[in-house]
């Protein structure tokens, strides 16, 4: 019957592999004194190069504002100007990491920067709008493809070229904004432009500055924090670098499963509940249920979920949909599984995810013609909006099987 709940699958029916858990309440936003503290460097960068933009700008551009009628107006260009400068900062800080990337060999996946994001999918690149608030501040990713060319200097590289960039730009804004100090000019355009290339300067030197400090904050680790940690040569660099690797293989194609083992026990040689820990069991849950150890898959995402507050809002909603798809389809706990994928976000940096766990509690739920529907819908978006450059075989199975055991019926 259409409605009838559906088992759990052939490899989990007679025995307890998966153990049923509600979920916890998704973590709040992060407002501890802890969270101030690590602002706190950020806000003193941005005030003190506010302060030297306001001051050495209007150094720079003494005698050459014209001081008519529209002075007042023309004062407020820099704050009309800010939102595009602060898009231009951006946009070329992340350009510098796409520029470090390539140049040790790395291939283009991800450029997000405002409400514009570009990312290469199985069916070629792709622009999509971006609506994650944590990506609008700017995300990049140019990364080699095989694992033994991850190395700390390689990665060190890309890192430096968003930092570096912001640098550059910096520079080239203040030695334009010294040309267009010409004290004969009244013209009001001239001055327009000259405030504008000041604010640029200005902003441009502020992002370099806050990315460099060593901080982690939302799920991020500076450009600064990971610069130190891969180059100072110790098991967390290591622990990186092994993550990295795994990355790599796993953008060639190759599947969680085929992972090299020993480079996943080197990803989590840590244990320290720190971000990228957290990050290498989110990789080894998806080599555990690939291999179809879920019992060693759940407690991965356990791992995961018990520090999911450190995460990337992003991270944090996949680890909910991948928990909802392990419940759906090993225990056929339909309403646990509901309760999970109800907290997991629209997850719209990689809707196939979400889908092939909604797919997998419809089903449980009996509801096979819409966990089909659902199953089609995310073998569409595995193809055209996954965030690789190959379709996960993993999650190709996952759905056809869910098509297959709808269609039993």
């Amino acid at each position: 019957m259409e409605t009838d709940a559906f088992s759990p699958t052939p490899a989990a029916a007679g025995r307890q592999t998966v153990t049923v858990r509600p979920p916890p309440a998704p973590p709040p936003a992060e407002r501890s004194a802890k969270f101030w503290l690590r602002l706190l460097p950020l806000a003193l960068v941005g005030a003190g190069a506010g302060y030297l933009g306001v001051k050495f700008g209007a150094q720079l551009g003494a005698g050459v504002l014209p001081r008519g009628a529209g002075s007042k107006w023309l004062g407020l260009a820099p704050v009309l100007f800010l939102p595009f400068v602060w898009l231009l900062a951006v946009a070329v800080h992340e350009l510098g990491h796409l520029l470090g990337g390539w140049a040790v060999g790395g291939k283009f996946l991800l450029y997000a920067v405002g409400p514009w994001k570009w990312q290469r999918t199985p069916g070629g690149v792709r622009f999509f709008w971006n609506w994650s608030l944590n990506a609008a501040g700017g995300l990049a990713s140019c990364l080699p493809l095989e694992a033994e060319r991850t190395t700390p200097r390689r990665m060190a590289v890309m890192i430096a070229g968003g930092p570096l960039a912001s640098l550059l730009l910096a520079l080239a804004a203040l030695w334009a904004a010294v040309a267009i100090a010409d004290p004969a000019a009244t013209n009001a355009g001239r001055e327009i432009a000259h405030r504008g290339v000041i604010s640029v300067a200005w902003m441009s030197l502020i992002v370099a500055l806050a990315t460099l400090l060593p901080s982690t904050m939302c799920g991020f680790k500076s450009d600064g924090r990971r610069l130190f940690e891969l180059l100072r040569g110790d098991r967390r660099s290591d622990q990186e670098t092994a993550l990295m690797a795994l990355t790599a293989t796993s953008l060639a194609g190759v599947r969680p499963a085929d992972f090299d083992p020993a480079l996943v026990e080197r990803a989590l040689v840590l244990r320290d509940g720190s971000i990228f820990d957290l990050y290498a069991h989110f990789t080894a849950y998806a080599h555990a249920a690939d291999l179809g150890e879920m019992a060693r898959a759940q407690a991965h995402l356990d791992y995961v979920l018990a520090g999911e507050a450190k995460l990337l809002p992003l991270l944090r909603e996949m680890a909910r949909a991948e928990y909802a798809w392990l419940l759906a389809t090993q225990t056929g706990d339909a309403a646990v599984a509901r309760a999970w994928i109800a907290t997991a976000g629209r997850l719209d940096f990689d809707p196939a995810t979400r889908l092939r766990a909604e797919a997998a509690v419809l089903l449980a739920e009996g509801r096979r013609r819409e966990a089909a529907a659902t199953a089609r819908e995310g073998l569409a978006a595995l193809e055209h909006r996954s965030m690789s450059p190959v379709k996960s075989a993993f999650a190709l199975d996952a759905l056809e099987d869910t098509l297959r055991r709808a269609a039993e019926a």
